[in-house]
């Protein structure tokens, strides 16, 4: 039998010099034997990778980069804020300056490179362990739980857990994405509040630490209002002008208002690319009225103007856990008043305490 990663493991320990670890290495070293004779039934790593997180004397867990090496400690402060898509896989697209977040597609293959990059930058990521198009997870236009739980059970490795336990912990990673506007009928008619719950019962089977939860579209927190979330950690609202006429404030009063009934934390979102005030009506779509900044990716939406951005941004920003926008988009980044308007709301995200999206 090899030692394979626990070799490696136990190396990086001695190494550190430190006496008080030996105890721990002589309990680690009978654990990696038990269990390479007991058998591992989650997907297979290979027994040459290296550890990508051990723990020290204390049982704290401790981020290693692919040689074994220690990685420098991380220290994030103040609300996460940034655009989903920022990054491909473990490249940025952008910045990430002055984003200092963002959720992204992952895979189980791609997922520690993701984290080990976002670490490197002093980057927090939302993960999107199922994501991609619905009809991955549907069966004849209805959810289907059993092709979910086979997307999850990807992730169901040794090597994973204990990278996204390390990323949980010393905050790179802020939570995970299970399933994208479920009040959309491309999930069909059978979702509800109590499957979403056992979607999160099931993630937290495998990540015991990691916060879960899920994104709405504008009109999306009146979804099955009467129901309210048990295992759920947080929500994510976005805002488009449409859904109260561009009253941001009494929006998120009553996306709040939900989110406590829902014993949920609150994460925040802005439509940069589709929530401006929509072009209808004279017949004429170009996006170049009042309250229009060009066209957004279909009819009859707009993009958000630099003055929207920043004044519905700053009035959410401070009641989010994590505050989004959607999405990344080259073009729109460039644009210099925009630039500004992000980094206005960076500068007061930065300026509040560090939220936790877990559960209150």
């Amino acid at each position: 039998m090899s030692l394979g990663k626990g070799y490696t493991m136990i190396r990086v320990f001695m190494n550190a010099g430190d006496s008080t670890r030996l105890p721990l290495v002589l309990a680690l070293l009978a654990t990696l034997l038990g269990a390479g004779c007991s058998g591992d039934h989650a997907s297979p790593v290979a027994s040459s990778d290296p550890p990508d997180a051990a723990a020290d004397s204390t049982g704290s867990v401790i981020p290693l980069d692919s040689s074994g090496a220690v990685l420098a400690a991380v220290t994030y402060t103040g609300i996460p804020y940034g655009p989903s898509s920022l990054w491909t896989l473990n490249k940025l697209n952008y910045g990430p300056a002055p984003f200092t977040a963002s959720q992204n597609y992952i895979s189980a293959d791609t997922l520690i490179q993701q984290i080990n990059a976002a670490r490197n930058k002093g980057h927090r990521l939302v993960l999107a362990m199922t994501g991609g198009e619905s009809t991955r997870y549907t069966t004849n236009g209805q959810f289907d739980m059993t092709k979910w739980k086979a997307r999850m059970n990807t992730y169901n490795r040794s090597s994973l857990k204990t990278a996204v336990a390390a990323a949980v912990a010393d905050g790179t990673v802020i939570g995970d994405q299970m399933i994208d506007e479920p009040e959309t009928v491309r999930w069909g008619t059978v979702l509800t509040k109590p499957m979403i719950d056992q979607m999160a019962v099931y993630v937290k089977s495998i990540f015991p630490t990691l916060p879960v939860g899920l994104n709405h579209g504008p009109p999306g927190y009146k979804w099955r209002a009467t129901e309210h979330f048990t295992k759920v950690d947080y929500v994510l609202y976005q805002y488009n002008h449409y859904i109260t006429s561009g009253n941001v404030v009494a929006w998120r009063d009553a996306v709040l208002a939900q989110s406590k009934l829902d014993g949920v934390a609150t994460a925040l979102s802005l439509n940069i690319l589709n929530g401006g005030k929509q072009d209808r009506g004279d017949g004429y779509y170009d996006c170049a009225g009042a309250g229009q900044a060009g066209f957004g990716t279909k009819y009859p939406n707009c993009q958000m103007t630099s003055d929207q951005v920043r004044t519905w941004g700053k009035a959410l920003v401070p009641s989010a856990c994590f505050m989004m926008m959607w999405r990344y988009d080259a073009a729109y980044m460039a644009k210099s008043a925009n630039l500004l308007a992000f980094k206005d709301i960076a500068a007061l995200a930065a300026s509040k305490p560090k939220p936790s999206c877990k559960r209150p």
